[in-house]
């Protein structure tokens, strides 16, 4: 069983992540061609399937360095180094498909940008707590 109690933000955080990765980037791969249709008359179902496979990944990567009572220090830099690079490609695609995005697109960014800004916020307490102990 997974005991929840005992672990910390940190690592609360990243098997959150690491979850809420697996599933998104599952549904990502299943059903590619729809979502991109949602999207925008640009995107393609490839496009989706390799966010998805890259969201797979990124989840394994947080799963696995919850385990044991982790993340260890370098996890959790390249964890919040890769929310704040998600946080800026949004951003930027926001600001160049603006026009090709349609509103339901323009919805998921938007709603992708503040999920993601959420993981970043508790990674960043728990990481500042955890810094904290050990000083």
């Amino acid at each position: 069983m997974l005991t929840l109690s005992n672990r910390s933000l940190l690592n609360k955080t990243f098997l959150a992540d690491g979850a809420f990765s697996l599933l998104v980037g599952a549904i990502l791969i299943f059903d590619a061609a729809a979502l991109a249709a949602l999207i925008s008359p640009a995107a393609t179902a490839v496009m989706m399937k390799l966010l998805g496979v890259g969201l797979i990944a990124w989840g394994i990567f947080h799963l696995s360095a919850a385990r044991n009572g982790g993340p260890v220090s370098a996890a959790a830099r390249i964890s919040i180094a890769g929310d704040i690079l998600w946080q800026v490609a949004s951003l930027a695609l926001l600001a160049t498909a603006y026009s090709v995005l349609t509103p339901v697109g323009i919805g998921l960014v938007i709603v992708g940008l503040i999920g993601v800004g959420d993981f970043l916020f508790f990674k960043l307490k728990g990481f500042g707590r955890e810094r904290a102990t050990l000083a």
